[in-house]
């Protein structure tokens, strides 16, 4: 709180009006007067900042270490924008400090991990996303708690905060038998994560669950990104004359989903009417799109907040026994997927 006026008028023996005067900038006052006014503020102010930030203790260092194996799916999105956001935030509610640090494609990663090992660190959250076993394997002998975030490893015993990928897009299929679709399509990830792997686990596992498997399911690959979807996407058009197309396809991500949907437009396919799409992420351009994308929305926020729980937990708790927590997600429905009963 700012010294009021009247105290400055005591000490330096002058009106408040003249304080008044000097802080405004207003004439009425000497330049040396309105000098010693704004000299004390700023001395107050200091002081001020000096005892909050003295009585406010940082109870000690986190790490968020973002691990980029090859950098296809960790980009500039707004999911990861938004998980870094919630962790530092937590951080700062927490009167913790955190530290970022990222592993790059190509770089030594034992390297990188005894730099890790090095830092006066109290504990890690591990963005796990496009990590794979042998690259765990390196960060599971540091001696500190680590929680890994978007990424679960059924073999590895560590702490684990990710999305229920596989229930996720299992709802997604339910949703679409539910519209009266049967030959349902899938489209891959170009590059495998932990993630996909259990996204198409949660495909199969709808496929079986409705007894489609005497219908067509085709299983296309495609990149993670807009531009490269769509040009795959039509260039698999234009090149095989004998595809078959299914009633709807599912999506690993909106990217993905949005650059198919662009080249089935070009190549004469009408959607809804002639095929249906589901995303994965629920990226802004999902609403803007023509027609907007339905797709699986990730309740970001949730899972940043939960690893950071987990992890000062650890850090507290000491125990032996490790969790695995994922989070549910919602299907928001748009109109990129047509009711076929009729």
């Amino acid at each position: 709180m700012r010294i009021k006026n009247k105290e400055i008028a005591k000490i330096l023996g002058i009106s408040t009006t003249a304080v008044s005067l000097a802080i405004n900038n207003r004439p009425g006052v000497s330049e040396e007067t309105r000098l010693k006014v704004l000299e004390l503020i700023n001395e107050d102010a200091n002081k001020s900042y000096q005892m909050l930030h003295t009585d406010k203790k940082q109870n000690g260092t986190l790490l968020l270490s973002i691990h980029k194996r090859h950098g296809e799916i960790i980009k500039e999105k707004p999911f990861f924008s938004d998980l870094i956001e919630t962790i530092q935030q937590e951080a700062m509610k927490r009167s913790y400090t955190l530290t970022v640090a990222h592993y790059m494609p190509g770089q030594e990663l034992e390297q990188y991990v005894e730099y890790i090992e090095g830092m006066p660190i109290d504990g890690i959250i591990l963005m796990a996303t496009e990590m794979t076993y042998e690259d765990l394997e390196y960060y599971q002998n540091l001696k500190v708690p680590i929680v890994l975030l978007d990424g679960a490893f059924e073999l590895a015993c560590m702490d684990s905060v990710t999305i229920d990928n596989e229930n996720s897009v299992f709802n997604a299929v339910s949703y679409a038998y539910k519209k009266g679709h049967r030959h349902i399509g899938y489209l891959k990830g170009g590059v495998f994560i932990q993630n996909f792997g259990h996204r198409f686990d949660g495909f199969m596992k709808g496929i079986r669950e409705y007894q489609l498997e005497e219908y067509r399911h085709p299983v296309i690959s495609l990149p993670c990104n807009i531009e490269g979807a769509y040009k795959k996407m039509k260039e698999l058009l234009r090149e095989d004359k004998d595809f078959v197309m299914p009633t709807l396809f599912l999506a690993d991500l909106d990217y993905i989903a949005l650059g198919a949907m662009q080249a089935l437009k070009e190549e004469g396919y009408r959607i809804p009417e002639d095929i249906s799409v589901i995303g994965y992420d629920d990226v802004a351009a999902c609403e803007v799109f023509e027609p907007p994308l339905t797709t699986v929305r990730v309740n970001r926020k949730d899972i940043g907040r939960l690893a950071m729980n987990r992890l000062l937990e650890k850090m507290s708790e000491k125990g032996d026994y490790y969790t695995s927590t994922q989070i549910s997600s919602d299907l928001i429905e748009r109109e990129s997927v047509k009711d076929i009963n009729e």
